[in-house]
């Protein structure tokens, strides 16, 4: 299982190419933000797909057999309000929501790290 954004085409590249060596089922949830939906300006697309990794709203990530957790950390980390504020889908929040929401995401980031570095299955996932 791996995650891939649109802004970060060598990354898909390589995770399809990796998925081909592996037998049985895979997956891949690819990111691609849409301009019309989300209310923000088709220029700004490869820039919000940036963000959603930069945020950890969108985690890069890839796990293999259920244990082995791989997490991309290599950028440099930018609060989710950047990302929000490029959308009119997030008009409407508040500065308490956005908090909220940038708590939400960096404690779902914390425990990828957790699951990175302990090796831990997946619930129900054999090894």
């Amino acid at each position: 299982m791996a995650t891939a954004c649109v802004s970060y085409p060598d990354d898909i590249i390589r995770k399809f190419r990796k998925a081909k060596t592996y037998k049985g089922t895979k997956f891949i949830h690819i990111f691609a933000p849409c301009p019309t939906g989300w209310k923000s300006l088709p220029e700004h697309g490869v820039k919000l797909g940036r963000l959603a990794v930069e945020t950890k709203l969108f985690p890069m990530l890839e796990i293999e057999h259920g244990t082995k957790y791989t997490l991309d950390k290599d950028f440099e980390v930018k609060p989710l309000r950047e990302y929000l504020s490029l959308q009119g889908r997030f008009a409407h929040l508040k500065d308490a929501d956005i908090e909220t929401i940038q708590r939400e995401v960096d404690e779902y980031w914390n425990y990828l790290l957790m699951r990175e570095s302990s090796g831990a299955t997946l619930p129900g996932v054999a090894s």
